[in-house]
């Protein structure tokens, strides 16, 4: 899967390289003098890929790459943590409102295009996802419980300590904004009455532990006492003037609507119209807790002026279960309605059941070609780095530049040891990351202040360096603009190195963003046996590595 925001490369897979590997891009957001970016997000993460990494140095013989740490990571912690939390859920749902929901939320939370990307996100909103699935999942066992034994009482208030923690690990060590989505179940804890003075102070002591936790490790890398979830409150909603999320653009409200159909299709209406009719389907407590949360957190970032696509990634797991219980209920409907219409149960079980293969091949397929369509369009920066990633190392600092293909670089991880990625002067005008400070051990880079960083992101030419200074380019072939260095272009469709300087490592397709593309190709992937049945036209352009001549390694 792609690395779908350029956010997750920089503020959260570059500072991870810093941890394993000494090195990497530092964004304004990790200057100590901002300190809106918390080093306790990333330090699961090392403490599971720092053993990979030295199993990669002792295969360096077989020529290992690094950016197996980055394949392995995904697998190991991003994507096994969603797949264990859906699994959960799944359980949990299954077993306090029905099976049937449970499979329906399985199925359409294993096949949606915005799960493929937001399970493997190396990023905080990915994280309190996970945990609002961990949280929804004790939610679940701990309103189906009506009983009064005391055996009954105490199961309670153990789902409930450990839903309300899970909300608040979610909030703090992730994304504080998180919190939200478990007001719904902080006010029905309180309304209740159950066992109060027992969730509280379980609650406080598990608040107590978080806060420690986060506060002692980002005091250690900032060399300074600090709350990180604190700052990113008093920036995105107290920011001055010419601060705040609204300087890196605004979207219009259908902005996440057009990406929720994309992301969850048939799916996402579903999920939404279940907003409103499943808490009179369903037992109020349980269809309420999942209701709520998705309601309010889409009233509160649809309104926001700044939106992104990450914004909406904790409610996912909310939307597909709100469609579950909404699918479940209309084929218990229709089946109810096929038996009094047709005589013969039989061809009416049939019927019943046909509908349903019908309804999930479709949803299946539109699923399952939007992620082979994100895979085959838009893939090339992982795979096309993989030509820098397998030349040998360097005792000599080698500089592998890029220009207005950016933010399309997956991380350092892609590096070999010494080389190091650098910008040059391209069309784009607002703050470029700098670079972490190197040779001075790892709380001296994480505790310096960078120069010139801002919050305003505005330009600082110290983050560019000069062409002439470039061993290795990473550019497509679109034609340049902005005085961009002219090495590569598209002559009678092939990628072509028109500078003699350079030599060419390897290319491969992008979609071009501003090309002809019809509407089919840009969202599905078409096999190529039906392009002559289906209109299909997407125009690439060439995602290229190159090396100069004279220089390089």
């Amino acid at each position: 899967m792609i690395i779908s925001d350029c956010d997750e490369t920089f503020n959260y897979w570059e500072p991870l390289n810093l941890l394993l590997r000494g090195f990497g891009k530092q964004t304004w957001e990790y200057s100590p003098e901002y300190a809106i970016r918390s080093y306790t997000y990333l330090v699961p993460y090392y403490l599971v890929a720092n053993p990979i990494g030295k199993l990669v140095m002792t295969l360096q013989t077989l020529h290992t790459p690094a950016y197996y740490q980055f394949y392995f990571l995904r697998l190991l912690a991003l994507n096994a943590f969603t797949c264990f939390a859906e699994i959960k859920l799944y359980r949990s749902v299954s077993r306090n409102i029905s099976s049937k929901v449970g499979c329906w939320f399985l199925f359409f939370t294993s096949i949606a295009p915005g799960m493929a990307h937001a399970g493997v996100a190396l990023l905080p909103s990915s994280f309190a996802m996970q945990c609002n699935m961990m949280a929804l999942t004790n939610v679940l066992s701990a309103v189906t419980q009506t009983n009064n034994s005391v055996s009954t009482s105490k199961y309670y208030s153990c789902h409930s300590i450990f839903a309300i923690i899970w909300y608040l690990i979610g909030g703090i060590v992730g994304w504080p904004f998180a919190l939200a989505l478990g007001v719904t179940f902080g006010l029905y804890t309180l309304a209740s009455g159950r066992q109060l003075i027992s969730i509280i102070r379980g609650c406080i002591l598990g608040l107590v532990t978080i806060l420690v936790t986060i506060v002692g490790i980002d005091s250690y890398f900032y060399n300074k006492v600090l709350l990180v979830p604190l700052n990113i409150v008093l920036y995105n909603v107290f920011g001055g003037e010419g601060e705040g999320p609204e300087i890196f653009g605004v979207e219009p409200f259908s902005y996440y609507v057009l990406n929720l159909l994309v992301n969850f299709n048939i799916v996402a209406v579903l999920g939404y119209v279940g907003i409103i009719v499943n808490p009179f389907l369903y037992k109020m407590a349980p269809a309420a807790n999942i209701s709520l949360p998705l309601l309010i957190w889409s009233g509160i970032f649809f309104l926001q002026p700044h939106k992104e696509e990450r914004f909406l990634y904790p409610i996912y797991p909310l939307i597909t279960l709100s469609a579950a219980l909404f699918v479940s209920k209309i084929f218990a409907l229709v089946s109810q309605i096929s038996i009094k219409v047709i005589p013969n149960h039989k061809i009416a079980n049939v019927a019943s059941r046909g509908g349903k293969i019908l309804f999930g091949a479709l949803v299946f397929a539109v699923s399952i070609l939007r992620i082979l369509n994100l895979v085959e369009n838009y893939s090339a920066p992982l795979v096309t780095l993989e030509n820098i990633s397998q030349l040998p190392a360097s005792d000599r600092i080698v500089n592998v530049c890029v220009g207005k293909e950016w933010y399309h670089i997956p991380n350092s991880l892609f590096l070999p040891d010494n080389y190091r990625f650098r910008f040059v002067k391209s069309g784009f005008d607002g703050l470029l990351p700098g670079d972490f400070l190197e040779n001075g051990g790892l709380r001296q880079a994480t505790s310096s202040i960078p120069t010139n960083m801002n919050n305003k992101n505005a330009f600082e030419s110290d983050k560019v360096i000069d062409f002439l200074e470039c061993d290795y380019y990473i550019d497509n072939s679109e034609v340049s603009r902005n005085n961009e260095p002219r090495v590569i272009e598209r002559v009678d469709g092939i990628a072509t190195v028109i500078d003699p300087e350079w030599k060419l490592l390897g290319c491969n397709k992008i979609i071009d963003p501003n090309g002809q593309s019809n509407g089919i190709g840009r969202l599905l992937y078409v096999p190529k046996a039906l392009r002559s049945v289906i209109p299909y036209k997407v125009e690439y352009l060439d995602f290229c590595a190159m090396e100069r001549k004279s220089g390089g390694a």
